[in-house]
């Protein structure tokens, strides 16, 4: 039976490793403490596209991410 495991990614790691996890739910902490909880859509070089749990579409540019984390079935 898979487990699942967090997995979390820093500000230093997520620019090198966010394009892995497109089309996955994934939780955002923003420089400002808050958290969004959506679905990866798109990453551009300069920052990453989601959509929320209520299908409104945002973008956050890299500067914002503090960190990105989600649950991994491993």
């Amino acid at each position: 039976m898979p487990s699942t495991k967090q997995l979390r990614l820093n500000n230093a790691q997520i620019r090198s490793r966010i394009k892995e996890f497109l089309g996955k739910k994934i939780n955002i902490v923003l420089t400002d403490n808050r958290v969004i909880i959506a679905e990866l859509q798109a990453v551009s070089a300069s920052g990453v596209e989601v959509t929320n749990m209520r299908l409104k579409k945002a973008f956050f540019p890299f500067e914002q991410l503090y960190e990105v984390y989600f649950d991994a079935i491993v």
